[in-house]
């Protein structure tokens, strides 16, 4: 280190402590950046290693970004995407004024956003439901190859779904905050390698407790731990696809009961999993655990510490529910 302000260390050593450092949504990375000019190089290879998108805005300019730096820049290892509110887009308050991207550094174009119908006179752009929703995929598809963990808020969506249609052949943990219609099937391993998957809170509109584990099973094959909604399925349908093939991987299904927020009442004929049939199918198969169900909702500052909680020994150790009560 040739820097009079940097304790005198190896360059290795510095490196090792950046890339534990950058794990908390960029802040770090940025702010170790400013420190000297060998901080700034010691930490560009883990600037984009942790990043947290809060809102239509940053997630719209990320995608400016990424396209403009080249892929082996593109480290993001976990990302978080997320909204402010509840509020539903679009709303009049989220525009983009052309120059001052420009000014940033960021270049919005008609081929990078052809959904936004921009050309040479665009000075200020409305952002689109469909903006967004295309964005959310552009980012994870310029992403794929290095992206480990996911926790999304899919209150930004239009369509939201449980699963994305994108192959992540690296991710490993995957959270969904709701509300989330059924998804649609899928006949590839879009997350051969994913681990852990919570999604939350249940589904709510005319969705199928089978065709949602089928397309679980499908998509990510060696799935290890499940965190779903006491309504997301009927005991007998969970005890089917522990017994079969489909979730046979399954070493911990976590089985959320309580009486956290709906958005929408569940469809009428709807097979809803009593908490004591969920206990009696909890008694005799020790892979489940019935624990409390959080909130669907949780604001960003909480969002993120649970993000970054997101590990194998944190899972194990969630408040588990007695099951004598």
């Amino acid at each position: 280190m040739t820097d009079s302000s940097s304790p005198t260390l190896p360059v290795e050593i510095w490196t090792v402590v950046h890339a534990l450092a950058c794990t908390d949504g960029g802040a770090t990375a940025r702010a170790l950046s400013l420190v000297s000019r060998d901080w700034l190089s010691i930490s560009a290879p883990f600037k984009f290693q942790s990043i947290a998108l809060v809102g239509p805005k940053p997630i719209l300019r990320f995608v400016a970004l990424l396209d403009s730096i080249p892929e082996g820049e593109r480290n993001v290892q976990s990302l978080s995407i997320g909204s402010q509110n509840l509020r539903l887009y679009p709303s009049p308050s989220y525009t983009l004024d052309l120059a001052q991207e420009h000014e940033r550094g960021l270049r919005f174009t008609d081929k990078l956003f052809p959904e936004l119908g921009i050309t040479s006179f665009t000075g200020t752009l409305q952002i689109s439901s469909e903006a967004i929703d295309k964005a959310v995929i552009r980012i994870l598809e310029l992403t794929s190859k290095t992206l480990r963990t996911l926790y999304t808020h899919l209150i930004l969506l239009r369509r939201p779904m449980p699963l994305y249609h994108v192959h992540l052949p690296h991710l490993q943990t995957l959270v969904l905050h709701g509300p989330f219609a059924s998804p649609p099937p899928t006949l590839s391993p879009v997350f051969p390698k994913l681990r852990r998957l919570r999604l939350a809170p249940p589904l709510t509109s005319g969705h199928g407790g089978a065709e949602l584990l089928d397309t679980i099973a499908i998509a990510a094959p060696i799935l290890s731990q499940l965190y779903l909604s006491h309504s997301a399925c009927a005991p007998r349908v969970l005890e089917r696809a522990l017994e079969g093939t489909n979730l046979r991987n399954l070493t911990r299904l976590f089985v959320e009961v309580g009486a956290a927020r709906r958005s929408s009442p569940s469809p009428p004929g709807d097979p809803v999993a009593e908490p004591a049939g969920l206990l009696r199918l909890a008694q005799g198969d020790g892979r489940i655990r019935i624990i409390k169900e959080r909130p669907w909702w949780i604001d960003v500052e909480a969002a993120l510490i649970e993000w970054e909680e997101v590990d194998e020994l944190q899972w194990d150790h969630r408040e588990q529910v007695k099951r004598d009560g």
